[in-house]
């Protein structure tokens, strides 16, 4: 009698392809940016998950960017970044408030501090300060702030 074929794969060998959250069994322990819903940015390594896509991030940090436009001689106008991160640590997210999310190279990031300064690393306080002198320019020239808004479920609004 030939032997049957296994009906299924041995205990601790994944499937080439997991449908829904357990395709997150990939990311884990790895380094992830993760976008929310009101419109935050989340880096933290991925350390559990369930079947609802709720995962739990270590070393979390909520990464902050302002881009402020500047002339750079008379011809054009450049853009400079200035990103903070703010420390959280440990963080639960619901699974529903997740909107993107994507692996950072830790090293990429690094070098991307390195460039023609289009992105410059501030501490919190200088952040703040520069976002308070922007709204203030924003104010004067008569602009409204530009805002994020997800449009999700809107056909479940009653």
């Amino acid at each position: 009698m030939p032997p049957r074929a296994p009906q299924a794969a041995p205990f601790g060998c994944l499937p080439p392809f997991l449908p829904g959250s357990a395709s997150l069994v990939e990311q884990l322990d790895q380094r992830l940016l993760v976008v929310l819903r009101d419109g935050r940015h989340l880096v933290g390594t991925l350390r559990s998950f369930d079947q609802f896509g709720n995962m739990v991030l270590e070393d979390t940090s909520e990464r902050r960017i302002l881009a402020v436009k500047g002339k750079n001689g008379e011809e054009f106008e450049s853009t400079i970044c200035y990103q903070t991160d703010i420390q959280l640590g440990l963080y639960i997210l619901r699974g529903d408030v997740v909107v993107l999310m994507g692996e950072v190279d830790e090293e990429e990031e690094q070098e991307d501090f390195s460039n023609d300064g289009r992105i410059r690393l501030v501490s919190l306080d200088e952040f703040e300060q520069l976002e308070e002198e922007e709204a203030k320019k924003r104010e004067q020239n008569g602009e409204e702030a530009e805002q994020i808004e997800w449009d999700f479920d809107l056909d479940l609004v009653a």
